[in-house]
């Protein structure tokens, strides 16, 4: 009897990308709030209020954020300190996605050299 073996064909795929952080909407960045400032959940619906998408995540300040209504300066350093954290991330990733493009680039024009040979 002649055993039969088979063998997935299935490629991994890469997980799907997380939105970048400049195309979050409001509901987004409550949701990033929740999960990332649980400890400040009073100051939550200022970022609702004040209709905090994304792009404005990525520019808040510390003066932004004591004029939005966080006046307790712990408070403030330690939800500035989480937007921070999220602004290098964001950074990180352009990073790599630029590196990848001039790669892909670099590995084509290399191909089409070894064509022309």
């Amino acid at each position: 009897m002649v055993e039969e073996t088979t063998t997935s064909n299935r490629t991994r795929s890469k997980p799907d990308r997380p939105k970048p952080v400049y195309l979050w909407t409001v509901g987004d960045v409550l949701k990033w709030y929740r999960r990332h400032c649980s400890e400040y959940l009073e100051y939550l619906e200022l970022f609702s209020k004040h209709e905090i998408t994304g792009r404005a995540l990525l520019r808040i300040n510390d003066s932004s954020l004591q004029r939005m209504g966080v006046t307790n300066n712990r408070d403030r350093e330690a939800i500035w300190r989480e937007i921070v954290k999220q602004r290098l991330k964001t950074d990180i990733m352009e990073i790599r996605d630029m590196e990848r493009i001039v790669n892909q680039h670099s590995m084509a024009k290399i191909s089409h050299a070894k064509a022309q040979k």
